[in-house]
């Protein structure tokens, strides 16, 4: 090969490269054009905020409704501290109870949640006799509405019945309802039925 071809080579190399690099930078442009921007550290920040604050409006919505499901459906079967626990809860301090136990908080921390908001030392002042029925969600003359309540929860409708002649000697008479239902010849009705007088359970009734 003469020294004329042998340039020749060279200069067409070179140009092919040139060619290959302004083809190429277009090509890395259009790329980088295309991709999307990287979120900021602020951006995720709020994304899990976000996240978290409907997981905890998800739960104070739901949590009731649940919390009714399981009273009327687990009625006549035993329950565990826990469930008297939920039982004594309002809504917001179920869900942050959930949330403890969703996140897997320690049950030091847990425990002491359940003192701060009281549930706890309602629990142990009640005598052991009446924690038993309480457990196997049973209901006895002479229980206290707080018991009823560790039982049963919260009743769907409470009635003041208490007597003229009762009231003017200071009595107090109170009906709780729980397990509404419809009735087969129209109006509804309750599963079960409580009666306090003076604050003591006086009666207990269950439809048929």
């Amino acid at each position: 090969m003469t020294k004329r071809e042998i340039r020749m080579t060279k200069e067409t190399a070179r140009t092919n490269d040139d060619a290959a690099g302004r083809g190429a930078a277009p090509a890395r442009r259009r790329a980088d054009a295309g991709a999307l921007p990287r979120p900021t550290f602020r951006q995720c920040l709020f994304v899990i905020h976000s996240s978290l604050a409907r997981v905890l409006v998800i739960a104070v919505l739901i949590t009731p409704a649940l919390a009714l499901i399981a009273g009327c459906s687990g009625f006549g079967h035993k329950q565990t501290r826990r469930d008297v626990y939920m039982n004594l809860m309002t809504p917001l301090e179920r869900s942050k109870f959930l949330f403890l136990e969703a996140t897997d908080k320690p049950v030091s921390i847990q425990m002491a949640y359940l003192q701060e908001i009281g549930v706890y030392q309602k629990w142990v002042e009640v005598p052991k006799n009446t924690q038993e029925a309480i457990l196997r969600r049973e209901v006895k003359e002479g229980m206290t509405p707080l018991q009823v309540h560790m039982a049963w929860g919260r009743p769907e409708e409470q009635r003041d019945e208490t007597l003229p002649a009762e009231r003017a000697e200071g009595h107090t008479k109170t009906v709780w309802e729980y397990g509404l239902r419809a009735q087969k010849v129209g109006g509804s009705g309750y599963e079960r039925s409580v009666c306090f007088f003076d604050e003591r359970v006086l009666w207990v009734r269950r439809s048929r």
